[in-house]
């Protein structure tokens, strides 16, 4: 997490420490201005990867900034992914395939190919192959995080 300093005209003059949440990955800088990705040739590889012979799943980061990521994941049928949270905003797009995505809330939701999901930061949430699937997961980091206010306010307390 990085932190930056700025003055606060409401502040009385004194300089306010302010938290700004970025990636816990270090950025990964684009060759050029644009990167062009062949979805169908890296999933075909993934296919092909040990970890997809053994467990079913593979994946590859196919895209890293400092505030966004791009996640491709191969799954074979049957293949469940052990529930998970993320603190950043996600979309999930099954390319090929069918998916269900378990909610903490009980609800499942069929993701078929084609199909774009979105879900909140912290959002329980777990991936079942009901096929063999592709999918493109997107994580975007948005800026300051509720979690980060609170232990900004803890800290105030103390002080």
């Amino acid at each position: 997490m990085t932190m930056a300093t700025s003055k606060n005209p409401r502040a009385s003059g004194r300089v306010v420490r302010k938290d700004v949440v970025k990636s816990p990955l270090p950025r990964k800088p684009p060759a050029a201005g644009v990167e062009l990705i062949d979805l169908d040739a890296e999933a075909k590889q993934l296919r092909v990867e040990r970890a997809y012979q053994v467990h079913g799943q593979s994946a590859k980061t196919l895209v890293k900034h400092e505030h966004f990521r791009e996640v491709l994941i191969a799954l074979k049928c049957g293949r469940r992914c052990q529930e998970h949270r993320v603190d950043e905003s996600v979309s999930v797009q099954t390319l090929d395939g069918n998916v269900g995505v378990h909610l903490a809330s009980s609800e499942t939701i069929e993701l078929r190919s084609g199909q774009v999901l979105a879900l909140a930061p912290s959002l329980a949430h777990d991936f079942e192959a009901l096929e063999d699937s592709t999918l493109l997961l997107t994580l975007a980091w948005t800026g300051r995080h509720p979690r980060h206010v609170k232990d900004d306010a803890a800290r105030s307390r103390a002080s």
